[in-house]
């Protein structure tokens, strides 16, 4: 059995721990509750991982590829989603995917 890589971002709000299916998950320390976010490495085992001094990327390196990045940009990842959705999403859909969660436009 492979030990997990882990590693604490520079000012601690993040922890990223490598798993045996050579994915990471990425925590916010403050919300332990909080499932982690699964970033794929995709191509084996996790030798090491790092992020980077301003903690906008995660580095990781496997056996195939000495590092690969990954952007930890939660602006970045909102724009991308409002994108996606075409703008935002209708009452009728919001209803179905968040029904426990009041309407309030996001985008």
């Amino acid at each position: 059995m492979e030990r997990p890589a882990l590693a604490f971002s520079a000012d601690g709000s993040l922890l990223a721990a490598s798993r045996a299916d050579g994915s990471v998950r990425v925590w916010e320390t403050a919300s332990p509750r909080l499932p982690g976010a699964t970033v794929p490495a995709g191509d084996g085992p996790v030798l090491a991982i790092g992020f980077t001094s301003d903690d906008g990327e995660l580095r990781i390196a496997t056996f195939h590829l000495a590092v690969r990045s990954a952007r930890l940009a939660p602006d970045r990842a909102a724009t991308e989603v409002c994108a996606r959705a075409g703008g935002r999403a209708t009452r009728a859909e919001w209803r179905r995917y968040l029904a426990d969660v009041p309407y309030r436009l996001m985008c």
